[in-house]
C-alpha cells in the first residue's frame, strides 16, 4: 500500500510581512503590483525583473529584509530557483541571506544552514539551524517541525560525534545570539526594524481585506501519493514559501516560489496544492490581495522528541 502524504500549510503574515504601524492608517492604498517587474514571477519581462533585482542589489543594507530574502534565495539556487532569474552565487547568498536574517526573516536563518551545508561548513549549518528551530520553536511552536527536525539530523550526520561537538555547537550559538539576539528580537516585535528601507507611504491591500484560510481545510493532501512527490524528488521534509495572488471569490491567481527548502523540488512539488487553497471571500470588486504563505512537506520520516 502506498503511503499517504500530507502538506501542512499555515498563514503567517506576521513573520513575513512587516506590520502595519497605528499610524499608517491614513495612507492611501498601494498601486497595485507590477507582475512584469516582479523578479520572483517566471513569466514576467525577463529585462524589468532582472533590473528590479540590481534595485534591491543597489540599495545595499537599505533594502528590506524581505527585498535580501528574495535575493539570498536566487543566489542560493541559481538557475534551479523557479523564477530562474540569476546565476548561482554562495558569497553574495550567504551575506544577502545573513542579513535578512538579523533583519527577522526566519526563513532566511533555514536557507543559510542550506547553505553552509551544501558548500561544505556543518558548524556554521549546524548554528544556523540551531537558531531557526530556536525562533520558529519560540514564534511558531506547532509550525514546519518536520523540516525543523529534519534539518537538524542532517546538520548532526554532517559533524563529527563527541562532547566536543556539542560544545562548540553550544558556544557558537550561544555568542551569536549574545550579539545579534537583540537585534532579531526588535525586528520580530509587531512594528518594529524590518530590516531597512524607508517608512512605508502607502497601506498594503491585506491590511484591509484580512486573508484567512477556511476552517474546514487545514490540511491539503498532495494528489496522487508517492508518484506526484517522487516527480519532483521530495524524498524529504520540505517547505516553501510563496507569494500568492488572491482573487475577491478566494481563489488562488497565482503563486510565486520566494524560497525553497532545502532545494527547489519542495517549491515546485507543492505548487499544486498551493493552487487549491481556498481562502475567505471579500467583495466583488475588491483588488487582488497578496499574500505570503509557507508551506511545508511532511514524510514523517523525523520529527522532534517532545
Amino acid at each position: 500500500m502506498k503511503r499517504l502524504f500530507a502538506c501542512t500549510v499555515a498563514l503567517a503574515l506576521a513573520a513575513c510581512l512587516s506590520p502595519a504601524r497605528a499610524d499608517d492608517a491614513a495612507l492611501p492604498f498601494c498601486a497595485p503590483e507590477d507582475l512584469t517587474a516582479q523578479p520572483i514571477n517566471p513569466d514576467g519581462d525577463r529585462a524589468l525583473r532582472l533590473a528590479t533585482a540590481a534595485g534591491w542589489e543597489a540599495e545595499g543594507a537599505q533594502a528590506n529584509s524581505f527585498e535580501k530574502l528574495q535575493l539570498g534565495s536566487f543566489y542560493r539556487l541559481g538557475r534551479s530557483h523557479p523564477a530562474a532569474l540569476l546565476e548561482r552565487d554562495t558569497a553574495k547568498a550567504r551575506a544577502l541571506l545573513a542579513h535578512a536574517a538579523l533583519g527577522g526573516q526566519l526563513t532566511a536563518m533555514a536557507a543559510s544552514a542550506e547553505l553552509e551545508l551544501e558548500n561544505g561548513d556543518p558548524m556554521a549549518g549546524m548554528v544556523w539551524a540551531q537558531l531557526y528551530a530556536h525562533y520558529m520553536q519560540r514564534q511558531f511552536p506547532t509550525r514546519f517541525r518536520a523540516y525543523q527536525a529534519d534539518l537538524l539530523r542532517r546538520a548532526f550526520d554532517a559533524l563529527p560525534r563527541g562532547d566536543r561537538t556539542a560544545q562548540e555547537i553550544e558556544a557558537q550559538t550561544g555568542g551569536f545570539l549574545a550579539t545579534y539576539g537583540a537585534q532579531i528580537d526588535a525586528a520580530l516585535v509587531p512594528g518594529g526594524d524590518d530590516g531597512g528601507g524607508p517608512a512605508p507611504d502607502c497601506r498594503p491591500v491585506h491590511e484591509v481585506y484580512t486573508t484567512q484560510l477556511e476552517l474546514d481545510q487545514p490540511r491539503v493532501p498532495l494528489a496522487g501519493g508517492r508518484n506526484t512527490v517522487n516527480r519532483y524528488r521530495m524524498y524529504e521534509p520540505g517547505l516553501a514559501l510563496y507569494k500568492l495572488h488572491v482573487s475577491p471569490s478566494g481563489e488562488v491567481v497565482r503563486a510565486m516560489v520566494v524560497e525553497s527548502l532545502p532545494g527547489p523540488a519542495a517549491g515546485k512539488g507543492l505548487m499544486r496544492s498551493v493552487m487549491r487553497l481556498r481562502f475567505n471571500a471579500v467583495d466583488e470588486d475588491a483588488p487582488i490581495r497578496v499574500v505570503l504563505l509557507p508551506m511545508s512537506f511532511d514524510d514523517h520520516s523525523v520529527k522532534f522528541r517532545d
